[in-house]
């Protein structure tokens, strides 16, 4: 049997997981300051936090690995004797890192099967995902039937985020401009989700924080009418904005010490360090075992 391996990206929250997994983690790059650093190893969510706080008027910038580091990546995966990789990645309308991987599949034609899965989603929802991937493969379950399995959590999955400040989004273009400005212009809160597409956009227009999260956790009740999710909450930095929500989620949805994960300085840059969310996936035992 063909050795299977899934390889998630360090904007998957994977680092902050509480649980052991196989998963392999390929590093995007940022720079600040005029120095470049990789998410998660060689600079961590609570530093970049204190750096965007001492340094509100800069953006740091973020990017891909090269088609060489990745090459690199998953040659050395390789060597170890894996001949099915599954790559679940960060929606491709927020990052290029899925199309940087298909560019170098071939290059592996013959030697090993390098499948990509765009999650259309982000943070721990694509950390679930791998988790959930890496699940199916330890059951024995083939590619098909891990991709179908993936299909079926990524149909119905929410990642829903407030921001304080929307020059973030704005500057890294990820989120509309028009949108985004009018919005900053009123001093706006914004609810931001990613959509079905994997887009970021902004879902309610709303003057608070305080409101901004009561809206949230009024949508969360809304998703667990309708079935059985895993819910967990967000941070960038700012944690009592993140107690605030907790307490929130409590008092309205009855939801008590959810796990939570620090977003990764990636994702972060572009959001803020005044940010929290809340995601939702369709409940999978993977998530919470340890390995």
């Amino acid at each position: 049997m063909d050795k299977k391996l899934v390889v998630a990206m360090s904007t998957s929250c994977l680092d902050y997981h509480p649980y052991q997994h196989n998963i392999r983690i390929l590093r995007l790059n940022i720079e600040m300051g005029g120095r470049r650093y990789v998410d998660g190893q060689t600079l961590k969510n609570g530093d970049f936090q204190n750096w965007m706080l001492e340094h509100p008027r800069q953006m740091a910038k973020t990017s891909p690995p090269s088609r060489l580091e990745i090459t690199k990546f998953f040659l050395k995966i390789m060597d170890e004797g894996y001949r099915e990789v599954l790559f679940v990645g960060m929606s491709e309308a927020l990052s290029k890192t899925c199309a940087r991987v298909r560019e170098i599949v071939p290059l592996f034609e013959g030697k090993m099967v390098i499948r990509v899965f765009d999650s259309r989603s982000g943070t721990f929802i694509e950390g679930m995902m791998a988790l959930e991937a890496d699940y199916c493969f330890r059951q024995g379950r083939t590619m098909e039937q891990t991709l179908a399995r993936l299909d079926e959590l990524r149909s119905d999955c929410r990642v829903v985020f407030g921001v304080g400040d929307l020059s973030y989004l704005l500057h890294n273009g990820r989120l509309s401009k028009t949108a985004g400005f009018i919005a900053n212009l009123l001093r706006l809160k914004p609810l931001i989700q990613v959509n079905r597409a994997g887009e970021a956009v902004v879902a309610e227009r709303i003057m608070t924080t305080v409101r901004a999260m009561r809206v949230l956790s009024d949508r969360v009740g809304t998703y667990l009418q309708r079935g059985n999710y895993s819910v967990f909450t967000l941070y960038s930095g700012d944690l009592d904005l993140h107690r605030d929500l907790e307490d929130i989620l409590a008092s309205r949805n009855n939801l008590h010490h959810l796990p939570s994960y620090p977003i990764s300085p990636v994702v972060a840059a572009h959001i803020g360090p005044h940010a929290f969310g809340v995601g939702l996936i369709r409940a999978s035992p993977a998530a919470h075992q340890s390995r």
